[in-house]
């Protein structure tokens, strides 16, 4: 409803701590101040403050929505470090398969197809624990390899074994593969994030995750700055495969997507907005018009 030119207007005090504006002449509309029973008379109640509580909830869902917003741009963030880190990878595995045997390795390695003949050192194996596979919990097993004409091990993620718990399992016998042997996988840079978290239990140690400089220090010799994650041909072979008998079962390489962080900055862009929104809506709903009667 538009309103002509108003020619008065007053104010007066409120016991609810706001003001109660009345406006007088020149409005046209059905709506009247209850207390004066003239027409053309109007009186808006205006809340001119926000109690402690009101305030306080308020800043709280800004701060939820700046909150989620910036974890939204983080994931983002991530999603373009993994996206530089797959196209390096990409270059990786379009090289052609590495001899470890005969070529060393140097520069940053993400996923380089290799070849290398050893023989494990079975008695310095290591085990990730809290691993899955299709839903069945179990631990990966880490062994060093020593190669002839090398003084540095390489380390071998040489597969999966379940366990009950995720942990180390009763007994490690039957996992060993022994003498000089064939491993064709893929290399990939070590980490040395210091987060390797070694857990000793009465059934042995386990570890969180790979640790390159506290795996270095638990050995005594050498290692390379990566580690190979052991394939299988499954078109020669079931050995070391979910339908074979052999253990530990190899696992896939990481794949080279793009992960869930677009989704995941999706839903915290999502969570921003409706805090933000409902901050928005509380405000503009404590200023509405009240105490406006129509009249008869």
């Amino acid at each position: 409803m538009l309103l002509p030119e108003l020619n008065k207007a007053r104010c007066g005090p409120n016991p609810t701590g706001g003001l109660i504006l009345f406006i007088q002449n020149g409005l046209e509309g059905p709506y009247r101040d209850p207390a004066d029973p003239s027409p053309g008379r109007l009186s808006i109640f205006v809340d001119t403050q926000m109690s402690a509580s009101r305030t306080i909830l308020f800043g709280l869902t800004l701060l939820a929505g700046a909150g989620a917003t910036a974890l939204g741009f983080w994931q983002l963030g991530r999603l373009a470090d993994r996206k530089a880190q797959n196209t390096l990878a990409m270059a990786d595995a379009l090289a052609s398969v590495t001899d470890l045997n005969r070529e060393a390795l140097g520069g940053r390695i993400t996923y380089r197809r290799v070849t290398v003949t050893g023989e494990y050192d079975a008695k310095r194996d290591f085990l990730i624990r809290g691993r899955l596979l299709r839903g069945t919990p179990g631990v990966q097993i880490v062994t060093p390899l020593r190669v002839a004409g090398m003084d540095s091990a390489i380390l071998v993620i040489r597969g999966f074994v379940p366990t009950p718990d995720a942990g180390a399992p009763l007994r490690r016998d039957g996992f060993a593969e022994p003498g000089p042997l064939r491993v064709d996988g893929i290399a990939i840079e070590t980490p040395d994030g210091g987060d390797g978290q070694p857990l000793v239990t009465e059934r042995g140690e386990t570890w969180h995750r790979l640790d390159w400089s506290a795996l270095r220090a638990r050995l005594p010799y050498p290692i390379v700055r990566y580690y190979v994650l052991a394939g299988v041909d499954t078109t020669r072979t079931r050995d070391h495969t979910i339908r074979g008998r052999l253990l530990p079962i190899r696992i896939d390489p990481p794949p080279l997507d793009d992960g869930p962080h677009l989704s995941y900055a999706i839903q915290w862009f999502m969570i921003g907005g409706a805090a933000l929104g409902f901050g928005l809506v509380f405000v503009r709903g404590r200023n509405r018009a009240s105490d406006l009667v129509p009249a008869d």
